[in-house]
């Protein structure tokens, strides 16, 4: 069974609009209806991301049709909404010029026509485009996506997405632990179910280990004793990843090709695979040529090794520096720049 990565599934669960040209009340429902997107099964990630396309791009399409046959339609402000939503995708993910700045002047028209139950949708919308508007994550940017996550969370403190808003913001602070701490305390007292509990939990435990050694050790699918507090001296570059997950093969490449830029033995690669099949994880390794030491237990997300540590997305990529401490959950941005700057400590 092919796996896609959950940006994929999304883009696919988008509605496959047909031509419009009934009454407003028959066209909003033939578009609702198929919103569960298509039926047919992918045989592979190309396959998908062709779909992905092409469904994003016929939502585009048929939601403008809406617009033209029904300006005054009762849903006229959530097809708004949704053209906005899928312009930020196509702009975010196709680089469609000017995509962005239509979606930000479709929500400027929705809220002029919003009711105050409404509101809300225009102001999370508006959250959202911020997000998919930020660029290499600078410190202002950050900073200023903050006060916009904190200004719906004043607007909209009953929202049941305050929680998952404040997480996700909080994930672009690694550089910034304090703050990091306040927005996934927040998060935690605002979750309203147990997955959402559990998520910041997991992401509290990874942050009280910045700086500290990570408790790993494991007997590697090569037969070899790892533990991670024998290997200071060296930078380590502690990945967890699964065959299964299309961008852990991708991460998989970043840290191949980061690594062999460094000079011989100043940095070690350690793995955690996710598989549920050792065959599956033996094939990848083959085509990775990965020789350096992996750990599998074939428990997947209920591994003590992924349990332990908080580990709850995949890839997850760390750095661990000489002296064996956690130096960075961000692995994955710059790794080159990173490791050179962990192999040229004392």
């Amino acid at each position: 069974m092919i796996r896609f990565s959950a940006f994929l599934v999304a883009l696919l669960l988008v509605a496959s609009m047909a031509a419009l040209g009934g009454a407003a009340d028959e066209d909003w429902a033939a578009l609702v209806a198929l919103d569960k997107g298509p039926q047919s099964a992918m045989r592979s990630q190309a396959e998908a991301q062709t779909a992905a396309v092409a469904h994003i791009e016929r939502q585009e399409r048929t939601l403008r049709d809406f617009l033209r046959e029904h300006p005054g339609a009762p849903q006229s402000f959530e097809a708004r909404l949704r053209l906005s939503r899928a312009l930020q995708i196509r702009g975010e993910w196709q680089k469609i010029a000017g995509a962005l700045e239509e979606a930000q002047r479709l929500l400027d028209d929705a809220a002029k026509i919003a009711t105050p139950k409404q509101r809300v949708e225009v102001d999370f919308s508006r959250l959202t485009l911020v997000m998919r508007t930020m660029r290499g994550a600078s410190r202002a940017e950050r900073e200023d996506l903050m006060n916009a996550a904190r200004k719906f969370q004043s607007a909209h403190p009953d929202d049941r997405r305050v929680s998952t808003v404040l997480v996700e913001v909080a994930s672009l602070m690694d550089h910034q632990p304090r703050t990091k701490r306040a927005l996934l305390n927040d998060a935690r007292a605002l979750a309203r179910s147990d997955a959402d509990r559990a998520r910041v939990d997991d992401d509290l435990k990874k942050l009280d280990l910045l700086g500290a050694p990570v408790p790993l050790r494991f007997t590697s699918v090569q037969g070899r004793e790892i533990d991670l507090a024998a290997l200071r001296g060296k930078a380590v570059v502690l990945v967890y990843f699964a065959e299964w997950s299309p961008p852990s093969v991708s991460a998989l490449k970043t840290v191949q090709a980061a690594t062999n830029s460094m000079p011989d033995g100043r940095v070690q690669v350690v793995g955690v695979s996710l598989d549920n099949s050792a065959a599956a994880l033996k094939q990848l390794m083959e085509q990775q040529g990965i020789t350096w030491p992996v750990a599998y237990d074939g428990k997947g997300w209920a591994s003590p090794l992924v349990r332990e540590l908080g580990i709850n997305a995949l890839p997850t990529v760390w750095l661990i520096d000489g002296q064996g401490r956690l130096r960075s959950l961000k692995g994955l941005e710059d790794t080159a720049g990173q490791l050179r700057q962990l192999t040229a400590e004392r």
